[in-house]
Order: C-alpha cells, then structure tokens, then sequence
C-alpha cells in the first residue's frame, strides 16, 4: 500500500480575496491530486470570510479545516496540523501556491527512491523553454535545478521530527529558519525542477 501524504494548507483569511485565493488552492490540490495518495488539512485562524464549498469538492476528499479562536504564528499552526496528521509524509503548501498535474507521484519519487529527506518544488516564474528542458532530464538531473522559495515543502515525517518542527517564535522568514535547521540536523534538503508550482505571493 502507497504511504500517505498529510497535504497541510496554512492560512490567514482576512479579505474576501484571500478567501477565494485559498480556495483556488484547494480546488488545485483536489483536481490535480489522486484522492487515496493523500489527506488535506486546512489550517487558519480568526477568519474574516469563510471557505466555501458550495460543490462538496472539499468534503469529497475529506479536507478537515481547523479553525483557531486567536491569531497564531504561521509556524505555530503548521506544527499544530502535524499533531493532526496522519501521513509518512507532510507537505506543507501556502494557500497562495498552485500545485498542477503530476505533483505528488513526482516529489514522492525522490523519498521512494532515498534520494532526499526534503523537496521544493521550483517555484520561480519560467519560461516554456526552461519547462520543456526540465521535462526532458531525468529525475536525478532534476535535482540539479529549481531553486527553494517559501511557498512550498515537502519532507517525511521522520525528517520532521529530527528538525524538531518549525519554529513557533517566528511568523516570518520561517522557511529560512527551517532549511538553517534542516542542514544542521543533516536533513537530505534538494530543490527540483521536475515539479514546478505557481506562487501568487499573496498571504
């Protein structure tokens, strides 16, 4: 049986905006993502405007959203979801990131495979030339391009543990802090250009 992947979304809804940015989000992951390879969990506090889900789109997967009576550290919540979590691996995803076809059977690879304890998808805008380059080089050669952002991470639940979580004193350059500390707990970090995600840089 495939290992499950906790898909953990988290979020401050404050505008009408960012409402309907989180839910595009999740319609992504939804669309794009085969239903038994994954659990989704959204996390968010004191929201101004609710997540609709006017078609069950969400309640088909099973999405759980966890809504907080006061206003956390974008840190905190993510180490909050993983408490909830259930899966081998967790990967965490702005609600600003869109994720398209193929996303999870690919970065699951390298952890199949032993090549990576943690994975960033490329999240810089590029050209179709460079997609097209980037889909005619192996997997391994992926690991050679991309770059890591903040928008998304993916990294077992093992890994996790041994980074000791993310770091509930910071809600900014939080993603900088946890790769500091993922090389310093010997944490197999690559970026990849086999996946590549859009981030808006909304939240």
């Amino acid at each position: 049986m495939s290992k499950l992947t906790t898909i953990i979304v988290p979020a401050y809804i404050e505008t009408r905006l960012s409402a309907h940015i989180t839910m595009a989000c999740l319609a992504n992951i939804v669309k794009y993502t085969n239903p038994e390879e994954y659990e989704l969990i959204l996390i968010h506090d004191v929201p101004q405007h609710p997540v609709r889900d006017d078609y069950k789109v969400f309640k088909e997967v099973g999405m759980r959203e966890i809504i907080l009576n006061e206003r956390t550290n974008y840190s905190t919540k993510m180490n909050m979801a993983t408490k909830e979590a259930k899966g081998d691996y967790f990967a965490f995803i702005q609600n600003d990131c869109f994720v398209w076809e193929g996303w999870l059977p690919t970065l699951r690879y390298y952890f199949e495979h032993d090549l990576v304890d943690a994975i960033v998808p490329d999240q810089t805008p590029r050209s179709r030339e460079y997609i097209e380059q980037a889909n005619a080089v192996s997997m391994e050669e992926g690991l050679k391009g991309g770059n890591r952002d903040a928008c998304m991470i993916m990294i077992s639940k093992n890994a996790f543990g041994r980074v000791g979580g993310w770091n509930d004193n910071l809600q900014v350059f939080t993603e900088a802090d946890f790769y500091e500390r993922c090389g310093a707990a010997g944490i197999r970090l690559c970026p990849t250009n086999k996946v590549a995600v859009t981030h808006i840089c909304l939240a």
